[in-house]
Parts: C-alpha cells; sequence; structure tokens
C-alpha cells in the first residue's frame, strides 16, 4: 500500500472495483457492478493481555499487548444479489444495508516482535460484487494494518499470521442457507489465503527483508510448493515450504535450542494451541513459568514431541487435521533493515530498562548521596501580574484551537473520521457477541440483523441515539484491458464463507484509475484560473521610492 494512503477509506476506496458499467451500452451480467457501500471499522485499544508463547524455564513472561479490530463492507439493500425477484419494501429503507463481509484481526505486541494474527474472516453471499471485492478488501486492510504498526515502530520486526480452515460460517449465523454463498474447500482456502498475503511481499520499502511461509501438516515440500503463489517479487522475496518459528525465537530473545512449547504462539480457537494444550496436560505442564519443581518441568520438554518437526508430524493426526482435513499455516515475516537494528534494539533496551526493576548485582551497590542546594531568599520588589481567567475569549479560543488540531488528523478532507470507532475491551466483545446472535439465512432477516447490529454498535460507542459509525466508500479501481498482472486479481472470499463470482485480475501498479468525484456545480469546467502578472500586487521594498 503506497504511503499516500495513510486513510484506510481512501486505501480501500483504490482497491475496490469502479463500477464498468457506465462505459458499456446495455446490460452485460458479466460486468462487474463495482462496490458502493459502507465501511465500518471498530477496535479496541492495546491493553495487557496473557503471553502469546510460553517462556523458557527460568525467564519470565513477556510483556504482551492486545488489540482488537473488525472491518466490516455493507452495501445497500436494492443493490444486494438475493436471488429473488420478491422484494419487500424495507429492503430499500434502511440507510444500514446489508453486511456482505468481515474480518477481525488481533495484535499482539511485545518489546521485539509484533504479531498480526487473522482471526476470522467470512462473507454473506448478498454482495453482488463479491468477486472483486472479498479479496481486496482483506489484502488492503491487512497492509493497512502493517503500515500502521511500522509507523509506531519502525525497527520492530513484523509477523503476519492465520490458518485457513473452510467452514460454512464463521460470523454471520445463518449465512451458509444462503445459495448465493459459495464455500471453498480446504485446499482451495489455502490457496486462496496464500494470495490475499502474497502482495505483502510486494511492500514499496526496498529495504525491507520480507519472506513468506506455509505449513501443512501432512504434506511435503514439494506438495506444499503447490498452494503458493507464483508471482516474481524483487529482492529476492519469495514463498517458502516450512515455518519461521525459530526466527521468530531469536528476535524473542530465547535461547536456541528452546523446548518447542516456548516456540509455538497460542492464538485463541487456533488447532496448534489445543494440540499444545494437551501436551502440557499429559507432562504435566502450566501454561506459567516454572522455575522450580520437577526435573520435567524445569526443562519445559513434552513427553511425545521433542523438536518442531515432530510437533508438526504429529498435527496431521490431531484435531482439525486428521480424518482427510486440511489446514494450512501461513506466516509472513517483515523484517526492518539490518543496518537499523542496533540503533533500534539499544533505543528499546534503553525504553524497557527505565520501567524494568533494577538488577540483582546493581541492587546492593550504595546510592551517593545527593548534595542538596540550599535555596536562596526572594527580595526586591513584586511585580503584579494580570490574572488568567477561565472561559476568557482568549483562553476560549486558544482551547478551540488546540481541539481542532487535535482533531485534525482523525479526519480527511470531508470532516468524516477515517480511522473507525474505538471501543472499550467490554464495548468490543459485546458488539461482536453481538453480531454472532443474529440472523442472515435471509435478505431480509440480514437487513434487519444489519440494523440491529450498527444501533447497538453506536449504542455502545455512545452515538446519539445508536447513530451509525460507517463512511461511504465507492470502488475506484479498473482494470486495463490486457494489462492485469497474473496473481494480483480479485478473487472470493475469507477463512469461512465463501462467495462464488468471477475474478478479474487488475494490475495493482498500472491498472488502478481514480475517479475523480465532481462537484455537481463545477461538472463542466475543466479550465484553471491563472492571475496575470498584473493583477499581482507587490510589496514595496523598504526605502524605495
Amino acid at each position: 500500500m503506497d504511503d499516500k494512503h495513510d486513510s484506510l477509506v481512501e486505501a480501500l476506496a483504490a482497491a475496490l472495483p469502479a463500477d464498468s458499467r457506465q462505459k458499456v451500452q446495455g446490460t452485460d451480467p458479466s460486468i462487474s457492478p463495482g462496490f458502493k457501500g459502507k465501511l465500518r471499522y471498530i477496535h479496541s485499544p492495546p491493553r495487557p493481555c496473557d503471553p502469546l508463547f510460553s517462556p523458557p524455564p527460568g525467564h519470565a513472561p513477556e510483556k504482551t499487548r492486545l488489540s482488537s479490530h473488525f472491518l466490516s463492507l455493507s452495501v445497500d439493500a436494492k443493490n444486494t444479489a438475493s436471488g429473488s425477484s420478491i422484494r419487500h419494501p424495507y429492503y430499500d429503507t434502511p440507510e444500514e444495508g446489508v453486511l456482505g463481509l468481515g474480518i477481525e484481526v488481533f495484535i499482539y505486541s511485545t518489546k521485539h516482535l509484533t504479531t498480526i494474527f487473522v482471526s476470522k474472516a467470512d462473507t454473506t453471499g448478498y454482495m453482488a460484487s463479491s468477486g472483486t471485492t472479498t479479496r481486496p478488501t482483506c489484502t488492503t486492510f491487512v497492509r493497512w494494518l502493517v503500515d500502521q504498526e511500522r509507523k509506531k515502530r519502525r525497527h520492530r520486526k513484523i509477523v503476519v499470521s492465520l490458518f485457513a480452515r473452510s467452514q460454512s460460517q464463521y460470523l454471520f449465523p445463518g449465512s451458509a442457507e444462503h445459495d448465493r454463498k459459495h464455500i471453498l474447500d480446504d485446499r482451495q482456502l489455502i490457496k486462496w489465503w496464500a494470495k490475499v498475503l502474497d502482495p505483502l511481499l510486494g511492500h514499496e520499502d526496498t529495504e525491507l527483508d520480507i519472506n513468506g511461509y506455509i505449513a501443512i501438516p501432512g504434506y511435503n515440500t514439494t506438495e506444499m510448493r503447490s498452494y503458493l503463489p507464483r508471482n516474481q517479487h524483487r529482492n529476492s522475496r519469495s514463498w517458502k515450504a516450512g515455518h519461521p518459528l525459530t526466527e521468530l525465537a531469536e528476535t524473542r530473545g530465547v535461547p536456541i535450542p528452546s523446548a518447542p512449547r516456548s516456540l509455538l504462539p497460542r492464538f485463541p480457537d487456533d488447532p496448534k494451541a489445543r494440540f499444545i494444550q494437551e501436551l502440557d496436560d499429559e507432562a504435566g505442564l502450566d501454561a506459567e513459568p516454572v522455575t522450580t519443581g520437577a526435573s520435567k518441568q524445569k526443562s519445559g520438554q513434552w513427553h511425545s514431541v521433542r523438536d518442531l518437526d515432530r510437533f508438526w508430524e504429529a498435527m496431521e493426526f490431531r484435531q482439525e487435521c486428521s480424518s482427510g482435513r486440511v489446514v494450512g499455516f501461513l506466516w509472513v515475516v517483515i523484517s526492518p533493515p539490518s543496518r537499523a537494528d542496533a540503533g533500534a534494539e539499544t533505543g528499546e533496551s534503553q525504553e524497557a530498562s527505565s520501567q524494568a526493576t533494577v538488577p540483582i548485582e546493581h541492587a546492593g551497590a550504595p546510592t551517593p548521596p545527593k548534595k542538596g542546594k540550599r535555596r536562596r531568599p526572594l527580595t526586591g520588589a513584586i511585580a503584579a501580574r494580570q490574572p488568567r481567567l477561565k472561559g476568557g475569549a482568549s483562553s476560549s479560543s486558544s482551547s478551540r484551537a488546540a481541539s481542532s488540531a487535535a482533531l485534525k488528523p482523525l479526519l480527511n478532507s470531508s470532516g468524516v473520521r477515517t480511522e473507525g470507532l474505538q471501543l472499550s475491551k467490554a464495548g468490543y466483545a459485546q458488539a461482536l457477541q453481538t453480531l454472532l446472535h443474529l440472523d442472515f439465512a435471509s435478505l431480509e432477516a440480514a437487513a434487519r440483523s444489519t440494523t440491529k447490529w450498527v444501533g447497538e454498535v453506536g449504542r455502545i460507542g455512545g452515538g446519539a441515539g445508536g447513530g451509525d459509525c460507517g463512511v461511504r466508500v465507492i470502488g475506484r479501481a479498473c482494470e486495463l484491458d490486457g494489462e492485469a498482472e497474473k496473481g494480483q486479481g480479485f478473487g472470493d472470499t475469507g477463512i469461512a464463507g465463501v462467495e462464488g463470482g468471477g475474478s478479474g485480475d487488475v494490475d495493482e501498479k498500472e491498472g488502478v484509475k481514480r475517479k475523480v468525484e465532481r462537484v455537481e456545480g463545477m461538472r463542466g469546467s475543466g479550465v484553471v484560473n491563472v492571475l496575470g502578472g498584473g493583477a499581482v500586487r507587490k510589496k514595496p521594498k523598504p526605502g524605495a521610492d
């Protein structure tokens, strides 16, 4: 994603398809109608959470902070792919539209590593342009989150992680009953997600070292390569069959070799995490760090699994990976420039040391007493000073100016808040729980559920009367005939639900055109007014007569 797309709204508008029907006479059902709808982005601020990794024996757990992010797209009810000619008057009434896509992402931050975990993604089947909407939305949202994290900590390694497992529905209850919702099987879904993450390897910053990884329990290296995109990327960036867990452990400062339980993350609803818990229970190990106890606890070793290779072999016969199911684990590791690592580590270490406790070897060292400075008594006349009144004209104007300056970065040119709605931890959880208890089996039910969810989110966020936090988005991406970049096109689906439809490949560098929205009164005006030399008044120089 280009740096000029700091706003999530602008980034999505540039990635979503434009309406190409206006260029074609007549109606062709094979032509994508483009995207016109609303974006809703809610998130919670970073907060302390349980460690993502189990610490090695004798080490304290990593201080970890978690922030949650949820993005949804909705379309007008009259523009949905309902598959029915019968329309209820209610369909054209709500301004909230009908939810068509949702994706949830968790961001875990530690001292040395930021982990962006794609938790869930789902579709409802009601977006008519789903074949050219779902994949660019997921790609753009993940890339935007990556860039936001890089702006905060440019010298910290970032890893994007997810596991692909086909399921009929994740976020939208009842949507599997909609006949327009097409579900990909396990193999198709793994390939789809690899294509979603592949544009990350084409990041514009050439100094970044970026590589993708894939691990499929029960598959050898040759078999896994068949799931990977075949695009060529600059600076030797590529996909590899395997995992980056050892590399990430070194980044975290974990001694190598270490027990595999210290190298594996514990994501929510993750097959790996459930298997890790089974192995912990079998060996009598707790998730908490162990510094005393039996020898097996001190070593942090499992009984049957001694290294990562054996762990992946055993995963083939555990949980969702058995019974003929295929589960893919994907990572994209984004490493900062090596020449900046030393300075970054020094700065971060100094910042961390200011918050850490004093080391034991220095705790007993005597501290020389500080010599206190004696204040001199004040002498001379007392100068009178005008009192500063609260609520005065100068005070209120400066207050308004400060308030406007603080609000300006959060707004775009139209005054709409572009960074979404921030909710508390409890508020965010309530918003997601409300969504998981709605019904999307039919168009009317989906429209009513969307209205209810939007109102609940507005109420949680403190909006007057449960106002809508949605922002209108119109797609601007157009494809150029014969110049589409292979592998960079749009596809169908998310981790769970998949909407069928054609795929239109789009060159991300050359195939994106901006559709300038013209003001009604200036539609025919294309002239730039330039002041002539005689119309410019120059300030006379001092002393010149």
